[in-house]
């Protein structure tokens, strides 16, 4: 069982390593940083938390040192069910796991074929008709072929900014 802890704003990961020192596992979901966030930029930085505030606690069976966790710093208070830190089962925990795993993984794969005709809608090229080309290394660049400055030139772009024509 789990029990769910709110800490001050900003203090998850304080209060899950402090917690951590002292043998209670500690969870704060995340979801997964944008599609194009390079490791380690400020985007990757950013805390993505699903439930910002709050903590899953798992405490060791027989658990008696309460006080240890109400007075962590960073904590505000422990949530409580009729005097008693309330418990969460292990299965919602688990699913809410899951999910953000299984989202994580599931990216909208746009998927254009040779030839076919598209339309740029952001960036310096916006509006610009353009013909996919084929696809790069980069799962999100395609190159598209494009009528500039009165010949066809090449382009890379990130599919995400292309719609098909039409």
């Amino acid at each position: 069982m789990w029990n769910v802890a709110h800490t001050k704003p900003n203090q998850e990961a304080q209060v899950a390593k402090f917690l951590g020192l002292h043998q209670i596992e500690a969870y704060a979901p995340h979801f997964a940083p944008p599609a194009r966030t390079r490791p380690g930029s400020v985007r990757d930085r950013r805390q993505r938390l699903v439930f910002p505030g709050y903590l899953f606690l798992r405490v060791p069976p027989r658990f008696a040192r309460w006080d240890l966790v109400h007075w962590a710093p960073g904590v505000r208070r422990v949530l409580t069910d009729g005097g008693l830190p309330a418990e969460v089962s292990d299965g919602i925990v688990e699913r809410i796991r899951e999910r953000l795993f299984e989202e994580a993984g599931s990216s909208p794969r746009l998927t254009f074929t040779p030839g076919q005709r598209l339309v740029i809608e952001r960036g310096p090229l916006a509006m610009v008709d353009a013909i996919f080309d084929r696809a790069l290394n980069s799962s999100e660049r395609v190159q598209v072929l494009v009528h500039l400055l009165g010949r066809p030139m090449t382009v890379a772009v990130d599919a995400a900014i292309l719609r098909p024509a039409g």
